[in-house]
């Protein structure tokens, strides 16, 4: 099969105006001129989208579906730590009930907007069954926590467990299974130790919340701020459960030895040049998430810094209890506003697409457009290209509302209501 567009965004390579791809069984077999390709492969069946942009699918490097029904019902604009503790109170009123509806809206929500992958967090399991259902791609980290060094060895037996669940209903999908302990301040050091060990044993992909907030540098490094005097507390825990020793949250978790290639640190708002050298030493990929961060006022990631060091680095909306919507699109729009001309449209499409995919493991397979890769991809409609940074005109003009088109290895997954109804096979 032939698909065209007025606009063809391959990310690894440079746009092509009235370009196109041929896609044979879910997989990218050329990438050119849509003339080039009509021209070439002449029995092959072509669709063409018209006045659209094509480009790879999104990777949401960083959500928590399940806690999507959660839109509005906590306070954003206060502190980080009276963020977490009403988190905390409202969470523990919540049921699998509400856990699995707010996935399947999740899932829905991401499939419309042109998301294609996904890493998504959980600790109830509920997204595993819509994720499958939809035919997305992701992995699906297993949440752990744990402040008591006492409980270590039974929260670590029981994430292996909830491990082993998620590996069977994750059978015959393009999801995988990962481990993501929650924080540094929420898992004992112990605890934080067995998980790496865990993750070395068994290979696992991982991911963490890191260096969110000044309060969590104030307590990883000090033993002082909120977190020990009110968060911690709030669920029992008196006294740090490390080694309070000076040290930033990323060397805590470099001496725990959880820093690796498989790892993708979330956030990352207060990291030093130190912390960067780190992070670039091991190999850790890293997921922003604008938005959450300037909800929960905690500040403003060294993203240009990030991108200048070549990290791996993806983007993510984080969940709708720190967020408004589950929008790449809005994310990107927001980061643009933010960093200015120190991150340009480019580099922003660019972590939504190959970034994320880099970030997940998943860069042979996903990500961009080139010969041998997966045909996981999304289309929106657009009014106008501009030809000198077509990046900055789809910015301006994509949302989820013009999202037209989502296919994941070759098959359609969403296509809009009221457009022409293509037979991409």
């Amino acid at each position: 099969m032939i698909l065209t567009a007025r606009l063809l965004l391959p990310i690894s390579s440079p746009p092509i105006m009235d370009g196109g791809l041929l896609i044979r069984d879910g997989t990218i077999c050329a990438v050119d001129k849509a003339s080039a390709l009509i021209r070439d492969f002449a029995t092959e069946p072509h669709d063409d989208l018209g006045r659209a942009a094509l480009l790879p699918g999104l990777v949401n490097a960083h959500t928590h579906l399940e806690l999507t029904g959660l839109h509005g019902r906590l306070p954003l604009g206060k502190s980080f730590t009276e963020w977490a503790i009403a988190m905390l109170d409202l969470r523990s009123g919540l049921d699998d009930e509400f856990f699995s509806a707010s996935a399947r809206l999740g899932a829905t929500t991401l499939l419309r907007s042109g998301v294609t992958c996904v890493a998504d967090i959980t600790t109830s399991g509920s997204s595993v069954a819509p994720l499958k259902a939809a035919g997305l791609r992701g992995i699906i980290f297993q949440e752990i926590l744990g402040p008591h060094p006492e409980q270590a060895t039974e929260r670590l037996d029981a994430a292996e467990k909830a491990l082993r669940s998620l590996q069977l209903q994750t059978d015959d999908s393009l999801l995988s299974v990962g481990l993501s302990p929650h924080a540094p301040y929420s898992l004992s050091e112990s605890l934080l130790l067995r998980c790496a060990e865990l993750l070395r044993r068994r290979r696992l992909p991982a991911t963490i919340h890191v260096a969110e907030s000044p309060e969590e540098v104030a307590y990883i490094g000090l033993g002082l701020g909120p977190i020990a005097t009110t968060l911690l507390p709030a669920v029992g825990r008196h006294s740090p459960s490390h080694r309070v020793c000076g040290e930033s949250p990323i060397a805590l978790l470099d001496r725990a030895g959880l820093l690796s290639d498989r790892l993708t640190a979330v956030h990352g708002v207060h990291i030093g040049i130190s912390d960067l050298q780190l992070l670039k030493q091991r190999g850790v990929a890293l997921a922003v998430c604008p938005r959450s961060n300037h909800y929960l006022k905690v500040g403003t990631a060294p993203l240009p810094r990030c991108l200048a060091a070549s990290l791996r680095v993806g983007l993510g909306t984080d969940s709708l209890a720190s967020n408004e919507t589950l929008s790449l699109w809005d994310e990107m729009r927001f980061a643009h506003r933010l960093y200015g001309e120190a991150v340009t449209a480019q580099q922003l499409v660019t972590m939504a697409t190959l970034g994320g995919a880099a970030a997940l493991g998943m860069v042979g397979t996903i990500g961009s457009f080139a010969p041998g890769k997966r045909a996981d991809l999304t289309a929106l409609a657009i009014d106008r290209v501009d030809d000198v940074d077509p990046y900055e005109s789809l910015l301006d003009q994509a949302s989820d509302d013009s999202v037209v088109l989502s296919m994941v290895e070759g098959k359609i997954l969403y296509q809009r209501e009221g457009t022409a109804r293509w037979n991409c096979h």
